[in-house]
């Protein structure tokens, strides 16, 4: 397995995954939804299918673990599953209010 290097093989020659994403191209909304609502449930299972299509998809969450993003969906993960990553790996995180 290589190293993490935050870069996508063979893309973009500036390296920068972000431009690779499928996101890019959608409302920045559905990756950031507020609460528990219907709309909110409907907006991250829409972000997530986007995401599992996204050639940068590894590489994204990969980052957000690796910055402990709090908020929104990354790389197919929400936030309580990224959470549940790194508690697993041994991470202590603040407890969100």
């Amino acid at each position: 397995m290589s190293a993490y290097t935050g870069q996508v093989p063979d893309s973009d020659p500036g390296g920068d995954w972000r431009l690779q994403g499928l996101c890019r191209s959608e409302d920045p909304d559905s990756w950031f939804p507020v609460g528990a609502t219907p709309a909110a449930k409907a907006a991250e299972r829409h972000a997530k299918a986007v995401c599992w299509r996204c050639p940068v998809r590894v590489v994204c969450g990969r980052w957000a673990l690796d910055h402990r993003e709090p908020v929104g969906v990354w790389g197919g993960l929400s936030e309580g599953e990224r959470r549940a990553i790194l508690r697993r790996r041994g991470v202590r995180l603040p407890e969100i209010a």
